[in-house]
């Protein structure tokens, strides 16, 4: 990991505010949903994509009960 510069206060409701370098720099906006992970001593963050559930792909996805599910993984499930 590379140290970004920034110190930030977590506040009494536990929230943090990302500095608006880093937002722009990950292309984070209000309203997006960003992952939590836990790497050894880290809390690590990431912005959210929706990935197919069967390869990965982000990439023509639609939802299939609930989850994401690409076009190529669709087509492959109807000729089941």
């Amino acid at each position: 990991m590379k140290p970004a510069g920034f110190l930030c206060k977590i506040d009494k409701l536990g929230r943090i505010v990302i500095p608006k370098p880093l937002r722009n720099e990950f292309d984070i906006d209000t309203g997006d949903t960003i992952e939590l992970f836990t790497e050894s001593d880290a809390i690590v963050m990431k912005k959210y994509a929706m990935k197919c559930v069967f390869c990965g792909s982000s990439d023509d996805l639609s939802e299939l009960y609930g989850k994401p599910i690409c076009a190529a993984c669709l087509e492959k499930l109807k000729n089941l």
